[in-house]
């Protein structure tokens, strides 16, 4: 189905249960790491506390062939990333945000940051729901296996103190579902560059153009949502995924 930069994604069947099933398999490079392993196991217990609506289930987690692996919920659908190519609707990108909101809500409040949130992560099913998948580099609130100081997640979609560095809190996911909102309003992300590390940058030190300068159907009390939760300062961003 895919491969990242820690596992390839497969398409298997449980046949136990009859059903079609994801399952990530780590990169048998990593398997001989212990903090991969770790993480990728932190994975699994992450997400599979997180029964809601717009979270993509885990249902197992086992050693196999000299690897790991996380069999999971197969979500037959199109990515958020694909969708918001061209741009979408204004209505509808403020509903699949309430819904990335709704999903991160519910891990917040079990204490557990995704870190990595970007529309890639966002499957969008067949009865329409967004869900989020890829809890690969969560942590949880009382977590210290990744130190703050190392910097995870995905330049465009990263938060400025996480792009220094900094400890990453709830917020930053905020900022990232901001980007996401930016990108689906727009069918741009606000910042590009030509390596990770210029992004970053940006992230850190420039403000985007407001969505409505790039589509003026975008309502000014929109663009206000949007630039709150884009702000550099974490503490003048939205409080919460409830507010």
């Amino acid at each position: 189905l895919g491969s990242g930069g820690m596992a390839d994604v497969w398409l298997a069947q449980d046949v136990e249960l009859d059903r079609r099933v994801a399952i990530k398999v780590l990169h048998s490079r990593f398997a001989q790491d212990k903090e991969f392993v770790e993480r990728f196991r932190r994975e699994a217990s992450s997400a599979a506390g997180l029964q809601h609506p717009n979270v993509v289930s885990v249902f197992d987690r086992g050693e196999f062939d000299g690897t790991y692996y996380i069999a999971m919920e197969y979500v037959q659908g199109p990515s958020l990333k694909d969708l918001v190519k061209g741009g979408m609707g204004v209505g509808d990108a403020i509903e699949f945000a309430r819904q990335i909101l709704s999903g991160a809500r519910f891990a917040h409040k079990k204490g557990i940051v995704h870190r990595d949130l970007k529309p890639q992560n966002v499957l969008i099913d067949d009865e329409g729901r967004a869900r989020v998948a890829d809890f690969g580099i969560a942590r949880g609130a009382a977590s210290d296996i990744t130190q703050t100081g190392s910097v995870m997640g995905t330049a465009q979609y990263l938060s400025p103190e996480q792009a220094q560095g900094k400890e990453t809190t709830p917020r930053s996911d905020l900022y990232s579902v901001g980007v996401i909102l930016y990108e689906a309003l727009t069918g741009r992300i606000p910042f590009e560059g030509d390596t990770a590390v210029a992004v970053a940058l940006k992230q850190v030190s420039e403000v985007p153009r407001r969505p409505s300068a790039i589509n003026p159907r975008v309502p000014p009390a929109l663009d206000a949502v949007v630039m709150r939760a884009l702000a550099k300062d974490p503490d003048q961003r939205f409080a919460d995924a409830d507010a």
